[in-house]
C-alpha cells in the first residue's frame, strides 16, 4: 500500500510517508467565524473529511487539527456593525458551524483550537523571529517579518518576490512592502492582549503555524487547505515557521480546488454564497458529497441547483439499491466505521476502489467504481441471490465509510426524501399512490397516452416513476 498525494511545494505526486510510523499528523485550516459557511467551504471541509477517512480506512492512525480563527478584520467590522463583542461573535459562529459541519457528515477533528486561546504561543513564536533578527517592532507596537531574510520565499505559490505585489498590511512603518505582520498594534475599540512590543493582536498567518507546531511537533506530515490559501496564508506560515525553527513546516502540502458559479470563485465578498445550511435543506448532505466526489479535489468545481439535484437523485438510487437488498437479506446492517474499513482481505471491488483513493484521492474513479457495483447489487436482487447481494452490500458499506455516505438506515432515507418530495410538490403520498394506480390501470388497457399523460403530470410536480420488476416506485426529481 502506498498512498500518494499531490505535493503543492513541489506540484507532483509524492508518497505520505508517516514520520511516526502508522501515525498521520494533519492540519488543515479552518474557518475565520465572522458569518456562516458555505457550499465553498463545503468542500474543504469534505477533502480534509475524506482524506481523514481513508487514513482510517487504511489502518492509519491519524491525528486531525483544524483551527478557527476567532479574531480578525472582517470579525471586528462585523461585531461592531451588530453592537456585540467579538467574543459574542465568535461563539454564536462556531455554534453554527458545528451544525454546518454536521449537515455534511464529517468526523470531528482531533483537536479544534481557537486561536484566542493561544496568544501565549504566538508571543513565543514572535520574540524567536525578533531575537534572530528575522522581524522587528515598529513605533505603533507592531511586529513584521523580514520577508528577505528567508531566502524561500514564494516557493509554494512558485512565485518570484520580485513578481509579487506588497503585502495586506499598508504601513509607512515597514522595511519592505512584503513585509507582513505579526502582530498588530493596538487600535481604539479593538480586543487586544498585552505583548512585549505593547498591546495588540496577532497577525492572521501567526495563528497556523504557533498551534500547528504545538499540536503536533515540527514538521509534521500534511498541512492542507484550500487553493485560495496558498497564498499568502500558507507561504507566510512556511515562512515564520521554518525560520524560526530551522525545520520544514509540513512536508506535504494538500489544496482542494475552488468551488465557482459560472466565472467566479463563491466567496462572501462576491456575494454568490449558497449556505451550508440552505444547500442541506434543498438536498441531503450526502448528496452535495456526491457532487463534490464527480470532480478531483484539486480542480475547480462549478456549482449549480441543477447538479445539486442530480446528485440527489443519484444518492437516492443508491440507497434504493441498499434498501432491496435489505430486504431480501432481512438484514440490516449498521453504518460502517472508517477504521481499518480497506484492511485484510479485500474483494476485487474493494481493491480497485482502496487503489483510486491511494491515488491521490481519486474519489471521480471511485464513485465510478461504487456505480458499477450498485449495478451488480440490482442484478443480484432481481435474480434474488442473496449471497451476492449480501457481499455487494458489505462492499458497497465499507466504499461508503470512506467517503462519508450511507451513514443512514436505507428506509429511514428514503422516506424522508420522500417527504421532502411530497413537500415540494404539494402531494401527499395518498395522491401520488392513487395516480401511479390510475397509471397503471391505464396501461392495463393499453392506454398508454393517458399512462404518459399521468407520468408527466406527475413529473411537472416534481414526481419521478420508475418501473421495476417489483412494480412502479416513486421518488422527488
Amino acid at each position: 500500500m502506498a498512498i500518494v498525494l499531490t505535493n503543492t511545494l513541489t506540484g507532483r505526486k509524492e508518497a505520505l510517508r508517516p514520520r511516526d510510523a502508522g501515525h498521520v499528523r494533519l492540519y488543515w485550516c479552518g474557518v475565520t467565524v465572522y458569518a456562516r459557511t458555505h457550499v465553498g467551504h463545503a468542500r474543504a471541509f469534505v477533502s480534509a473529511d475524506v482524506l481523514v477517512r481513508h487514513l482510517l480506512a487504511r489502518g492509519l492512525r491519524v491525528t486531525f487539527v483544524r483551527n478557527f480563527t476567532d479574531i480578525d478584520d472582517k470579525m471586528i467590522r462585523r461585531a461592531a456593525d451588530e453592537g456585540i463583542t467579538v467574543a459574542t461573535l465568535a461563539d454564536r459562529e462556531i455554534a453554527a458551524f458545528h451544525a454546518d459541519v454536521r449537515r455534511l457528515g464529517c468526523l470531528p477533528p482531533s483537536h479544534e483550537p481557537r486561536a484566542t486561546e493561544h496568544i501565549a504561543l504566538m508571543l513565543e513564536l514572535t520574540r524567536t523571529l525578533v531575537a534572530q533578527g528575522l522581524a522587528y517592532p515598529t513605533p505603533d507596537g507592531s511586529v513584521y517579518f523580514r520577508v528577505r531574510r528567508f531566502a524561500a520565499y514564494g516557493k509554494l505559490s512558485h512565485r518570484r518576490l520580485e513578481d509579487m505585489e506588497g503585502g495586506e498590511e499598508i504601513d509607512a512603518a515597514k522595511e519592505d512592502p512584503h513585509d507582513f505582520a505579526l502582530w498588530k498594534g493596538a487600535k481604539p475599540g479593538e480586543p487586544t492582549w498585552e505583548s512585549p512590543w505593547g498591546a495588540g493582536r496577532p497577525g492572521w498567518h501567526l495563528e497556523c503555524s504557533a498551534m500547528a507546531a504545538h499540536y503536533l511537533g515540527q514538521p509534521f506530515d500534511v498541512h492542507g487547505g484550500g487553493s485560495d490559501l496558498v497564498f499568502p496564508h500558507h507561504e507566510n506560515e512556511i515562512a515564520q515557521s521554518e525560520a524560526a525553527a530551522g525545520t520544514p513546516l509540513a512536508d506535504l502540502w494538500v489544496h482542494n480546488g475552488m468551488i465557482t458559479f459560472g466565472s467566479d470563485k463563491m466567496s462572501k465578498s462576491l456575494g454568490n454564497v449558497l449556505g451550508i445550511a440552505e444547500a442541506t435543506d434543498r438536498a441531503p448532505g450526502e448528496a452535495l458529497r456526491l457532487l463534490f466526489f464527480g470532480t478531483h479535489y484539486r480542480a475547480p468545481l462549478d456549482f449549480s441547483a441543477g447538479r445539486l439535484e442530480e446528485a440527489a437523485r443519484s444518492l437516492e438510487r443508491l440507497y434504493e439499491a441498499l434498501a432491496r437488498a435489505d430486504e431480501l437479506t432481512g438484514h440490516l446492517p449498521a453504518p460502517r466505521p472508517p477504521a481499518g474499513a480497506l484492511t485484510g482481505h479485500l474483494s476485487p471491488f474493494l481493491e480497485e476502489f482502496a487503489a483510486a483513493m491511494d491515488d491521490d484521492l481519486n474519489a471521480a474513479r471511485a464513485l465510478g467504481l461504487v456505480f458499477d457495483r450498485l449495478r451488480e447489487l440490482n442484478r443480484a436482487c432481481d435474480a434474488g441471490d442473496r449471497s451476492t447481494a449480501a457481499a455487494a452490500r458489505d462492499d458497497l458499506s465499507r466504499a461508503g465509510a470512506v467517503l462519508g455516505l450511507f451513514a443512514q438506515a436505507p428506509a429511514a432515507f428514503l422516506d424522508a426524501s420522500r417527504a421532502r418530495g411530497r413537500q415540494r410538490a404539494g402531494l401527499t403520498t395518498a395522491e401520488i399512490e392513487a395516480a401511479i394506480a390510475a397509471r397503471n390501470e391505464a396501461r392495463r388497457r393499453k392506454d398508454f397516452r393517458a399512462a404518459d399523460a399521468i407520468r408527466e403530470r406527475l413529473r411537472d410536480q416534481g414526481i419521478l416513476l420508475e418501473d421495476a420488476a417489483t412494480g412502479t416506485v416513486w421518488r422527488a426529481g
